[in-house]
């Protein structure tokens, strides 16, 4: 492997909750669905259920803050992960969205009736590429973004904008064991070509940062951060109303600049069964609606299809000799529960 060291194998690997929490993304709130720098290995997937409740108050104009009233979204999301080869792994994902908006500002739309309106969003597609493993990893990624179905957007209460989107990226991560044992960074940063709504060009940089410490090989807490800079679009003014003709394609085209932030938690049931928690919030807008509070919840179930040592298969990689340190110990503790971790 060139001097390259590649993780030890779980049985199944475990997927880290940061991906989970990234899925705030879906809700077009943060961080994306995907922020993992490892790969599962060939035949090695899993598949997430997770809940997710959002709650909005906030509306910028531009960066002024105002109260338009509150929206709440419920989301129930159904993800998988799959190991191709091991060094390419697909992703999948759709959410299945409940909001309702509540205040003295609706649009005209149905859904801003005050009731609850439930809708699939998006679908979501990665493939990453895995060009580097161990204790640093880097993996670039390529990924789409189809509307499922052609829902209202014009709503406070809209599941989604309805737009199209390619993305490209990369994720990059490390463990800092040789500093302090347990901990580790990944982070991602991409770039998003959107569709062009009305001949506004709109397309956006987004990047994340999750650091994260290991209390033990089952447990493990983290911190978040995410942000967005919009290229293009328009600015919602503080004075008078859009022209008549942006008015209905506002929520598409708005220059929208964030930072939230979060934490969270993770703890390994089993070697197939993962819980998860986090909260993210918002530190700064420009344009829409602001995050005031998300919150996560979840299960991941790791699997193994059949023998993944079939024939044409890559040979089972070697395990790294033992370490005398306890600081070598940690390392490979980490390695273990870290690296075979997929996602968006």
């Amino acid at each position: 492997m060139s001097g390259e060291m590649w993780p030890m194998r779980k049985p199944a690997f475990v997927r880290s909750v940061s991906a989970a929490a990234g899925l705030l993304a879906v809700l077009g709130f943060g961080t994306p669905a995907h922020a993992q720098a490892w790969v599962p290995d060939r035949g090695e997937g899993a598949v997430s259920i997770i809940f997710q409740s959002t709650y909005g108050r906030d509306h910028y104009f531009t960066t002024t803050k105002v109260d338009f009233g509150e929206i709440r979204s419920d989301a129930l999301v159904l993800d998988v992960s799959y190991g191709v080869t091991r060094r390419l792994a697909v992703d999948l994902s759709l959410p299945y969205i409940a909001s309702k908006y509540t205040g003295t500002k609706p649009h005209p739309s149905a859904l801003d009736d005050g009731s609850y309106h439930a809708s699939a969003q998006d679908f979501r597609m990665a493939v990453r590429y895995g060009v580097r493993a161990g204790r640093f990893a880097v993996t670039p990624y390529v990924g789409s973004i189809v509307p499922s179905h052609g829902y209202e957007y014009w709503a406070h209460a809209a599941p989604g904008r309805q737009l199209r989107e390619l993305q490209i990226g990369t994720y990059v991560a490390t463990l800092l064991d040789p500093y302090v044992p347990g901990l580790f960074v990944q982070a991602r940063l991409g770039y998003g070509f959107t569709e062009r709504v009305i001949g506004i060009h709109h397309n956006r940089s987004m990047a994340d940062l999750e650091v994260g410490y290991f209390l033990s090989e089952r447990a493990r807490v983290f911190v978040l951060g995410s942000g967005q800079i919009t290229h293009g679009g328009i600015d919602i003014p503080t004075t008078g109303p859009l022209p008549a003709e942006l008015r209905p394609f506002h929520d598409q085209i708005d220059r929208l600049n964030y930072l939230n932030a979060g934490f969270g938690g993770s703890f390994a049931l089993t070697d197939s069964f993962d819980v998860f928690g986090s909260m993210l919030t918002n530190q700064a807008n420009r344009n829409g609606h602001a995050l005031n509070r998300g919150i996560n919840v979840g299960v991941t179930w790791s699997f193994k299809r059949g023998n993944s040592h079939t024939t044409g298969a890559a040979p089972p990689a070697p395990e790294p000799k033992p370490e005398p340190t306890p600081a070598g110990q940690q390392a490979r503790a980490l390695i273990r529960c870290v690296c075979q971790k997929g996602e968006r």
